[in-house]
């Protein structure tokens, strides 16, 4: 069994991927069998294996087994006899038994359909839960989306599509007026950080000002949706809702090197304008939709990118609670993950919606999918086998060339060992006391332990050979090398989540959400404030090895009817481009979120994106033409008097960019961005003072910044125990929890980036480069140019006089000048 683990581990395939779930009755006749005796009635060691809670509290030793976790189940430890001491005694189970328990464990140590004995306490199997009460049901938000006609309005000539229509309409109840149209270089501007997170070229800008066309403004819109960096932007939006990183975070924070597969299925998602409900459905059981997709598969890494929270049934559960809170919070707008130990505290979400949430992912499994077809798979694992079999007797050769020499030297340690231990080193197995067989465990974890010091180690061994022994050793080694020369390849594979059994992996409600106060099991289910009836699972078709929960969660998550999934969506969109949400809290509109500032307007949007086919671009289009989009950001004093916080949408609110924004914009400017589309991600220099003193954490970046790393940031590597200095300063999300709106702080250490460090500083000398190559050495021509580039504008008379004043102080003149203009607020905010 070892052995096939190890081969299919090279394809990025578990071996348990190719067995059925263990059934539990069988796992109960091996225990009955042969281990009931002793510990059953009796007790032994104060440990009953007759039930599932039984075995969970243990005995002396502690649990005898955790759900889903080998090395943490002393039963299969000691049944297997890979650890002392061996059970049950005088005798070892069959092979074939030990690899039903292992499974049974594996699957989560289930007694489901198991007759217990009569004597045995079970858990009370009713969920002590209030009911959802009636006026619950009524909030707005649980409500499915009313469409009505937009309202009639006294000054319909503002109005440019529906959407300013139920805007003026609620500006007019508050008598309040909207702020005028934007100039044509505000536009142009907002409309490409908008989409593009890039500024516009000044040709661009200019054709844009001289086009007089009606479709002008349209067209623009048109051409930003097309390009291939749209996806970029609005895929660093999703990123953030989603936690995505590039490492697992916590201590060890192991890094995820196929991660970015799954970035970039977001960049092709948003560019490829794929349907909303489509995407949605791809990540959480794109497995299930399409097994033979790479696409569709690499959209299942999203189940994967939360951060490592630790092994054993504990870390399980905690992996399972960010699955559910992040899916609840970014897909649904609402917060399930609090009802983890109790009824929700707000909203009307019991603790069972919790667990059937957890029991739809309670079966998926991190799953390394290889990128290429099943026969070149096949291929290589035969080739594998083949390399593996030429190496069994090299290998077995080599251990008894090397067993005279290892056993000498194990004496010898053992020898010098205190009698007690050369004791417990040379009683026979079956004869050692419990004491013996913990010193026995441990001398042998000494000598064979590659992490300790005093291991007898194959150069040890070797140096006690004679000659002719070493001559034969070495030969062996080099064929063995030479075979493992031999082995093909890795193949290419993506981080994603699969099944391998249509038997779902056992689930149950957790009281107060303690991993050992199991209730009744639970079946997969959806919100029940939004589905008064049960809702149908599908059942997966014959040879399926799939459960097809997620499938049916997704088609209920995604599906017309759901209240949530539209308007959340829309609301996301809306927020992005105007600063704030019609809900400005996006991932919860329950109670204590805040109420939409224009219900109607949010249904309208909702249900106009389904009619439109769950087209994203296709809102981008309708917000962006609106009237409202395209208002100045100037405050005019009566409207900010009555409605300070701009929740009427009266004018556009300028918005300092994101960190990322910020830097792409830099490197735009000075002509340094490389406008690569996906591929791995890239790391930029970062001072080693930063990181240097954790053993743990590394950052493989060059010594200084150079062309490589100067990439769109959407590619910088993601480490969670590691942030990028400036998008740490620059408020970017803790990648740990889902982000659904980023601050926006202003504290120094912003300031003294955007003047001080180094990799602003080459940008500042490259952009200069750039001023000279565009417009000679004419310190004028250079100022003109450098606010062409920047800002999309001529620099007015005296910021064009003091600007050429200072180029014209020193040699660096031009430098300081592009470093001053990276600084200004007109550069780093969306107008």
């Amino acid at each position: 069994m070892r052995s096939i683990a190890k081969l299919f581990a090279l394809v990025g395939l578990s071996a348990s991927a190719l067995l059925t779930a263990a059934e539990p009755q069988r796992a109960y006749d091996i225990l009955k069998n042969n281990c009931f005796a002793c510990h059953g009635v009796n007790k032994m060691s104060g440990l009953d294996l007759r039930s599932r809670e039984s075995i969970l509290t243990g005995g002396t030793r502690g649990p005898a087994a955790t759900p889903s976790n080998l090395k943490r189940s002393p039963l299969y430890q000691f049944v297997s006899h890979e650890a002392e001491p061996a059970m049950p005694p005088g005798k070892k189970l069959s092979d074939g038994d030990i690899e039903v328990l292992r499974q049974w464990i594996l699957d989560g140590v289930d007694f489901t359909g198991v007759a217990l004995p009569a004597d045995l306490k079970t858990e009370d199997q009713k969920i002590d839960e209030r009911a959802i009460r009636p006026e619950e049901r009524k909030s707005w938000a649980f409500q499915k989306p009313k469409r009505i006609d937009p309202p009639k309005v006294s000054d319909a000539g503002w109005n440019r599509n529906p959407i300013d229509a139920f805007l003026r309409k609620t500006m007019a109840d508050r008598k309040v007026k909207p702020s005028p149209v934007a100039d044509r270089r505000t536009l142009i501007r907002r409309a490409y950080l908008d989409l593009l997170g890039l500024p516009p070229k000044p040709e661009e800008v200019e054709a844009f000002v001289a086009n007089k066309a009606p479709d002008a403004w349209e067209h623009v819109v048109d051409g930003l949706l097309a390009s291939p960096h749209y996806g970029e932007r609005w895929a660093r939006h999703w990123l953030d809702l989603v936690r995505f990183a590039d490492s697992g975070g916590f201590e060890f924070d192991v890094d995820r090197p196929e991660a970015w597969r799954y970035r970039d299925y977001v960049v092709s998602a948003f560019n490829n304008d794929k349907r909303y409900d489509t995407f949605l459905k791809e990540q959480l059981a794109g497995d299930e939709y399409a097994p033979d997709s790479h696409e569709a598969n690499i959209a299942t890494g999203y189940l994967q990118l939360g951060p490592n929270s630790g092994g054993g049934e504990r870390g399980r559960q905690d992996g399972l609670d960010d699955v559910i809170s992040t899916t609840s919070a970014a897909f649904l707008g609402v917060t399930v993950g609090c009802a983890r130990c109790h009824f929700h505290k707000f909203d009307p979400i019991p603790q069972k919606d919790y667990y059937q949430f957890q029991a739809v992912f309670a079966s998926a499994k991190p799953v390394s999918y290889p990128l290429v077809s099943r026969e070149e798979v096949a291929a290589r694992d035969a080739a594998i086998k083949r390399i593996e079999e030429l190496k069994k007797p090299l290998t077995k050769s080599l251990t008894e060339v090397e067993k005279p020499y290892r056993n000498k030297l194990v004496e010898e340690y053992v020898s010098r060992l205190p009698a007690y231990l050369q004791e417990a080193w040379r009683t026979p197995a079956e004869k050692r006391t419990e004491g013996q067989r913990l010193n026995f465990t441990q001398i042998q974890k000494t000598l064979e332990d590659d992490t300790l010091a005093n291991r007898i180690t194959e150069q040890q061994i070797v140096a006690q050979m004679p000659a002719d022994v070493k001559a034969q050793h070495a030969g062996i080694k080099d064929r063995i090398a030479e075979l493992e020369a031999q082995k093909p390849k890795q193949l290419p594979t993506a981080m994603a989540t699969g099944e391998n059994s249509a038997q779902p992996r056992p689930s149950y409600f957790l009281r107060r959400g303690g991993i050992d106060a199991l209730g009744p099991r639970m079946t997969p289910g959806v919100l029940s404030v939004v589905s008064e009836t049960p809702y149908v699972f599908p059942t997966p078709p014959e040879g399926v090895k799939s459960t097809w929960q997620r499938r049916g969660f997704a088609e209920w998550v995604a599906s017309p009817e759901n209240p949530l999934t539209a308007r959340v969506m829309v609301n996301r969109i809306w927020q992005h481009h105007f600063g704030e949400g019609i809900v400005r809290t996006p991932n919860n509109l329950g109670k204590m979120g805040e109420p939409p500032s224009h219900p109607e307007l949010l249904d309208w949007l909702a249900t106009e994106f389904v009619e439109r086919g769950w087209s994203v671009k296709s809102m981008h289009k309708l917000l962006m033409t609106s009237q409202a989009y395209q208002m100045a950001s100037d405050d005019v004093p009566a409207g900010v008097n009555a409605d300070p916080e701009n929740r009427l949408f009266w004018r556009m609110p300028r918005l300092r960019l994101e960190a990322e924004a910020i830097r792409d914009n830099i490197m735009a400017v000075a002509g340094t961005l490389d406008r690569t589309l996906g591929g791995p991600a890239i790391y930029p220099y970062i001072n080693p003072a930063l990181f240097q003193s954790s053993t743990k954490r590394t950052w493989p970046g060059k010594p200084e910044d150079d062309p490589s790393t100067w990439r769109r940031s959407l590619y910088v590597y993601s480490k969670r125990s590691i942030r990028y200095p400036m998008f740490e300063a620059y408020d970017q999300p803790n990648l740990v929890n889902s982000c659904e709106r980023r601050n926006r702080s202003t504290i120094a250490p912003q300031a003294l980036f955007l003047m001080n460090d180094t990799f602003i500083q080459e940008q500042s000398r490259r952009f200069a480069d750039r001023l000279r190559k565009d417009a000679g050495e004419d310190a004028g021509a250079q100022v003109d140019r450098a606010f062409q580039l920047a800002l999309g504008r001529a620099p007015r008379v005296q910021e064009r006089a003091t600007a050429v004043e200072y180029v014209k102080t020193s040699v660096e003149g031009l430098v300081g000048f592009s470093r001053a203009v990276f600084n200004l607020n007109e550069f780093i905010y969306r107008p």
